[in-house]
């Protein structure tokens, strides 16, 4: 073969050499491959666990856009939620879940008294209440109970009127740092409620608004409204922070303002975009709408990861 390319070209036979190691190489790399490919199986294990991965994330993408998918061309009219039927509701503009969250709530013995008892619906999209409050049959504030005035006193019966009149102002109380036997001096509130309302405490960090009590699962408007009177946050109060960019699905999950879809989505944007550093990056999330931004604002830390 060196003959041949010397008598062809006229190369030297260093020259031809070296022709002749690269044809080699050019060969072999063209072969290796594809004999590698033939004998040896392709582990294909990892591939096919990232496609369960993402095939996962379409799924709860599509699960969650099928939830949250307003109702087209909803009407307004007026209504009772305590008295509106399911597809009342669904015509309203409510999300099926959400209307059915409502059908169930009064099942259980639940009564709206007033307009803004509707939006302690875990989940219920406020935006659509703030839209219909006015064609809610509700009042606005509950009605105000007249209170009889004692009679007048009397040499026969002062005593009695007297102890009849013993009112013990209890104390204001810091909302969080009240425990069950605090939050139980309050008219309506027994062991159980006591204990959500501390359980709620602990998820959220704190409460940083009086008015968060509203949204706390079975607790009726009307001992909420009694609880804010006898109830304050510190204007200087710092909630426990919510590290956004080192928790893992769990961790986010268990606070009170965001889904399990929703704390799995947060990672895997965060794996692939890298650390949130604002609420603007934050709302490039799926299914993170600006309300859902705003309740958490108070909480998240952007502290990074590294």
């Amino acid at each position: 073969m060196k003959a041949f390319f010397k008598s062809l070209f006229g190369a030297s036979a260093k020259e031809i050499s070296g022709l002749s190691l690269l044809l080699t190489i050019l060969i072999l790399s063209w072969a290796i491959p594809k004999l590698y490919n033939k004998f040896v199986p392709v582990n294909t294990d990892y591939q096919i666990k990232d496609k369960e991965v993402l095939d996962s994330i379409i799924l709860l993408i599509d699960q969650e856009k099928a939830i949250q998918e307003p109702t087209k061309d909803h009407k307004q009219f007026s209504f009772d939620p305590n008295l509106a039927s399911f597809n009342d509701l669904v015509s309203l503009g409510f999300h099926k879940p959400i209307a059915g969250r409502i059908i169930k709530y009064r099942e259980k013995g639940g009564r709206f008294r007033i307009k803004n008892d509707l939006y302690k619906i875990y989940d219920i999209d406020s935006i659509l209440v703030d839209e219909l409050i006015d064609f809610i049959s509700l009042p606005v504030v509950k009605a105000a109970i007249k209170i009889a005035q004692p009679p007048e006193k009397s040499p026969f019966d002062e005593k009695q009127v007297i102890s009849k009149m013993k009112v013990v102002d209890l104390p204001l109380f810091d909302i969080n740092h009240a425990d069950t036997s605090v939050l139980q001096t309050i008219n309506g509130i027994g062991t159980v409620l006591s204990k959500r309302i501390v359980e709620f405490r602990m998820k959220l960090g704190g409460y940083v608004n009086i008015e968060q009590l509203y949204y706390i699962y079975n607790l009726d408007s009307a001992v909420v409204e009694k609880l804010i009177s006898q109830s304050f946050v510190m204007t200087n109060f710092e909630p426990i922070p919510l590290f956004i960019n080192k928790l893992n699905t769990d961790s986010l999950a268990h606070h009170p303002y965001i889904s399990w879809q929703q704390a799995k989505l947060i990672i895997a944007y965060r794996n692939q975009h890298g650390d949130f550093l604002s609420a603007e990056e934050l709302l490039k999330v799926y299914s993170l709408e600006e309300k859902d931004v705003q309740k958490l604002l108070p909480y998240i830390s952007w502290k990074s990861t590294n």
